[in-house]
């Protein structure tokens, strides 16, 4: 009986890199969440900044994935426009929706 290398088989492409480094990120995203550390909101905003900044540098591909990521997180609990998070963007990185936490009071 060979006694062969499973692994040997087993190719590591750039596709799933990128897929398992998406799932993992989405498994993270919702065990932070879950503990209350940060809302899908927050997250839509931040992973569509990154998408629009992908599609200013030309990387099409790569900018409509991460929108629809985005569009995943803005669909969970209450919901928000992808639109609306883009018009915000120009405002201070989304702080006006609550992407960025406030210090607490130093008084």
């Amino acid at each position: 009986m060979e006694d062969k290398n499973k692994n040997e088989d087993f190719e590591i492409t750039p596709k799933l890199v990128f897929d398992l480094n998406l799932a993992l990120y989405l498994d993270l995203v919702a065990a932070l969440e879950g503990a209350g550390a940060i809302t899908y909101r927050q997250m839509a905003a931040r992973v569509l900044n990154i998408s629009m900044d992908a599609r200013a540098d030309g990387e099409t591909g790569l900018a409509t994935a991460l929108e629809g990521v985005a569009k995943g997180f803005a669909g969970q609990g209450g919901g928000l426009s992808i639109e609306l998070l883009k018009a915000a963007r120009s405002l201070r990185e989304d702080d006006a929706m609550g992407d960025i936490p406030m210090r607490p009071d130093e008084g």
